[in-house]
């Protein structure tokens, strides 16, 4: 059986570009972190970049990868393939966002710069549009999440004899997991001294329902440091002075 020729994708794709508007660029993937547009390989077709191209319309916004499986057979054999781009991740929270569709559409090798565009308009940027809704607004989410943790964190680090406050990771409902500590005076002194009778640990992380949450542990306690540390938790919650 005769080999399918491939569409030549890298001489598509700028006449593509082109068509979608002046403000979408189209580079090679071997061109994508030179220039002026933050361009990014979606996961899709990892192993496969030959004969495939990025554009995009802004740093923060959409993008779309164009290219051909020159491994796909039968029905596919030849198909061009327009993919969604999922952005970068920031660096500043952790966001989970494979649950987030960003479009995917197949369409023929035949058709014309023109009307591969008209296809990318009428099928796959409300897809986009749709998936970078979703992930604009849970990044927001986690930068709140992330702010609140903190700054409880800091608030708890200013308390005498706290150590400064040290991000570890994310927690399970988002934003950072914040820890701190706090020990007692030394026993004894030089190198014969020994930990402070009375240690805490803290850990803030968020909250789904948009609080924070503070697990303390508390270790070596005198009997009355015990009783004090309690009866605040018990005047906290009933409201009784002392």
């Amino acid at each position: 059986m005769d080999s399918i020729a491939l569409p030549e994708i890298r001489s598509i794709a700028p006449a593509v570009a082109a068509e979608l508007g002046a403000n979408w660029i189209c580079e090679t993937d071997e061109e994508r972190h030179r220039g002026s547009i933050w361009i990014t390989a979606t996961q899709e077709g990892i192993g496969r970049e030959r004969g495939s191209t990025d554009g995009s319309s802004s740093p923060e916004g959409r993008g779309i990868r164009l290219f051909v499986d020159p491994y796909a057979s039968g029905r596919d054999a030849g198909r061009v393939h327009a993919h969604g781009r999922r952005p970068e991740p920031p660096r500043d929270v952790v966001i989970y966002d494979a649950d987030i569709r960003f479009g995917t559409i197949t369409m023929s090798g035949s058709k014309s710069p023109r009307q591969i565009a008209a296809e990318i308009r009428r099928r796959l940027l409300p897809q986009l549009d749709s998936g970078l809704a979703q992930w604009r607004e849970r990044m927001e989410d986690e930068r709140a999440k992330e702010a609140r943790t903190r700054a409880l964190a800091h608030q708890l680090g200013a308390l005498p004899g706290m150590t400064a406050p040290a991000r570890q990771g994310s927690g399970p409902d988002g934003g950072g997991i914040w820890r701190l500590s706090w020990s007692g005076q030394p026993l004894g002194t030089g190198h014969g001294a020994l930990p402070g009778t009375a240690q805490a640990s803290a850990r803030v992380t968020a909250t789904a329902d948009g609080g924070t949450r503070v697990r303390v542990e508390l270790d070596g306690l005198t009997g009355p440091q015990a009783e004090r540390v309690l009866r605040a938790l018990v005047q906290a919650e009933t409201g009784e002075s002392s």
